[in-house]
């Protein structure tokens, strides 16, 4: 596949293609993109209440929908063949179906409530138009693939009791089924509500940091930090990454604002192109499970769990830590074993300079953790406070203050074109959660996973890792976490995981789709920079993200190092901890093959097997597990010394090139 073709179908699967209007429609367009935002700031901060006017948040959820229905039929073609510098007339009819279907609801949603139960056939007709519309939107956009998925739920809804065993579930008549999928609170105006608040509120945040210099400061501090070091574009690669990812809203945005400087000196340093893709892909993804923000995933798990964000934060930032320290031992493995070296300082930002008009950061990243976890601001609040005040501590940049107007509106039309993207997505996952609750499907899926896992727990684990990865790939994380979550993660629950063990796993699996074939989206954009194939880069971030496969595994079995979770002795826990942290550096070196020289497959396999040891669960009064890991340790420092001793000597059997053809 040819680059313009890799980005055909990288922007379908990650945000759609809009359509390159001029003149009236793209400032209609444009119009809807700055409103989105702009309503939901002035519903985020009571401005209604101001006019002594009280408004339910299923009607300001009802004017996002309006909006964004709008907003896809305006800007996003039928097909990928169809015109894209003009709206045919069926798509101004289909915009207007789509405001009419969303301000229903935000009109007469007082009314709707009350009267519920008494379901009128001007309701129904507006919530098939509805539901109609949504499905359509989530096609252009997403593609069939994901049409199937909803469909598949929906057909299941209109025909419970038609399904054999478990999947039996009870049926609703059309009328009250459409009805309470399109109207209520806990069906598809559910997940809106998020993409309307908590979304909104955080990628505004991202969006003013970008803009304004973050994504640069982020990169240089990286470059600055390591970029002198054996490996340094790789190593600048991870943190820069990590840092940038944890405010740009997704791992292909992310791709694309760092790897356009790292990968060509990666590749330049002696990385092959398709190491340099795959590093950038799983640095990049990895920004979604970097706290505080997490992709917007960390606040759904609160509110879900119904516990405060400060615990889905906590029990979040060792297992990210591990996720960048296996990567960063990688990067710096392979370019041990490579020979390669840093960049020449003289090349480099000067630490001191970026700290100069780099600070700013701080202050910012500051209040907004002040507003969370001090103030008690709810997130939404949060972030939208944090934005505010990160608007003119980024201007005392001197290098800022130009177009200051236009970039302010950049970002606010940009949050606005995101939130088309994941408005929809959410919409439709609001509508499969909606059907879980109601058939019962949920409940009896539940009973017949917890037989599963009764029998075989790790079973279990590996279908839900594998059905979270398959979800991930045809949506973002977050809805694809929204979905598996109430599916699956109820019957973890039940074999006694720890709820926020259990939905985290689901979630890290539904991210690392990102970079796992066949779509690997964060795969993809790094291969249009790298000029490399996909497929290959997909494969090869594998290897790179194995920390990212293999720790969700650990919020099951060990959830000490889940900071807060469980009443686990702190011993045990500083143990559990750097006894983990210990075996994904040896995972590392097993996977690389490398350490102070060359390692043979024996060696490396000695290496694994002190990984396995060391990732071993430790339980207090039980002395064999703790043994298991002291084991581990010995065997990896028995490794190291005399890997080191004899570092100046090969460990690889040298085979004579000429007799390779008799082997």
């Amino acid at each position: 596949m040819d680059k313009k073709g890799l980005d055909r179908k990288l922007k379908r699967k990650e945000s759609g293609t809009f359509r390159e209007l001029q003149g009236v429609p793209s400032f209609i367009l444009r119009f809807i993109f700055f409103m989105i935002p702009l309503t939901g700031i002035l519903y985020i901060l009571s401005v209604y209440q101001w006019f002594g006017v009280a408004i339910f948040l299923e009607q300001y959820t009802g004017l996002f929908l309006a909006l964004i229905l709008a907003g896809v039929y305006i800007g996003v073609p039928m097909t990928s063949t169809s015109p894209k510098g003009s709206v045919p007339w069926y798509d101004w009819i289909l915009a207007s179906a789509g405001l009419i279907s969303g301000l229903y609801i935000a009109i007469f949603y007082p009314t709707i409530v009350i009267f519920f139960g008494y379901v009128t056939m001007d309701r129904v007709l507006l919530a098939v138009m509805g539901i109609l519309l949504i499905f359509e939107a989530l096609r252009r956009l997403y593609g069939w693939s994901l049409v199937l998925v909803v469909a598949a739920f929906l057909v299941y809804a209109f025909f419970p009791s038609y399904f054999p065993g478990a999947l039996k579930g009870d049926r609703m008549s059309f009328e009250h089924l459409v009805n309470y999928l399109y109207f209520d609170a806990s069906s598809l105006l559910y997940m809106l509500n998020i993409a309307s608040t908590i979304a909104l509120a955080f990628i505004l945040f991202g969006q003013i940091l970008l803009k304004f210099g973050g994504g640069e400061i982020f990169n240089n501090f990286a470059f600055s930090a390591f970029g002198r070091f054996r490996g340094g574009p790789a190593k600048a690669s991870v943190v820069g990454s990590s840092l940038v990812g944890s405010v740009s809203g997704g791992p292909v945005s992310n791709v694309m604002l760092t790897g356009n400087m790292t990968i060509p000196l990666m590749i330049k340093n002696g990385y092959t192109r398709r190491q340099a893709g795959a590093i950038e892909a799983v640095s990049s993804t990895g920004g979604m499970i970097m706290p505080p923000v997490m992709g917007i995933a960390a606040f759904i798990i609160a509110e879900t769990l119904g516990i405060p964000y400060v615990e889905v934060m906590l029990a979040s930032i060792i297992p990210a830590f591990l996720y960048y320290l296996c990567l960063f031992a990688q990067v710096d493995l392979s370019a041990g074993k490579k020979g390669l070296r840093g960049i020449n300082q003289k090349e480099l930002p000067k630490f001191k300079e970026v700290l100069t008009y780099g600070w700013v950061i701080i202050p910012i990243f500051g209040v907004l953790l002040y507003f969370l976890f001090i103030a008690g601001y709810t997130p939404t609040a949060s972030g939208v406070y944090a934005s505010f005040f990160a608007i003119p501590i980024l201007l005392l940049q001197r290098s800022q203050r130009k177009a200051v107007f236009r970039r302010l509106l950049e970002a606010i039309i940009d949050t606005g074109r995101s939130l088309i993207n994941i408005g929809i997505i959410l919409s439709a996952a609001g509508l499969v959660i909606g059907i879980v609750g109601i058939t019962g499907f949920g409940f009896n899926l539940a009973l017949a996973l917890v037989d599963v896992g009764q029998s075989n727990l790790l079973l279990l684990l590996i279908t839900s890792a594998v059905v979270s990865i398959i979800l991930g790939m045809g949506m973002p994380a977050v809805a694809a976490y929204a979905l598996v979550a109430t599916l699956i993660a109820p019957a973890l629950v039940q074999l006694g995981v720890h709820p926020l063990a259990a939905h985290l796993f689901v979630f890290y699996f539904s991210n690392m789709s990102n970079f796992t074939p066949p779509i690997a989206v964060a795969s993809f954009a790094a291969s249009t920079i790298a000029k490399e194939s996909p497929y290959k880069i997909g494969f090869t971030s594998m290897a790179y993200g194995i920390v990212g496969l293999t720790i969700p595994f650990l919020f099951v079995y060990s959830p000490a190092i889940l900071l807060g979770v469980g009443e686990i002795n702190s011993l045990t826990r500083i143990a559990v901890i750097l006894s983990v942290t210990v075996g994904c550096v040896v995972l590392s070196i097993s996977f690389v093959g490398y350490f102070f020289r060359n390692l043979s497959i024996f060696k490396r396999v000695l290496f694994g097997v002190s990984a396995l040891l060391l990732f071993s669960p430790i339980y207090e009064g039980e002395m064999y597990t703790w043994l298991l890991n002291v084991v581990g340790l010995i065997l990896f420092i028995g490794l190291s010394v005399r890997e080191y001793k004899h570092r100046n000597t090969t460990d690889l059997v040298k085979v004579d090139a000429r007799k390779v053809g008799s082997l």
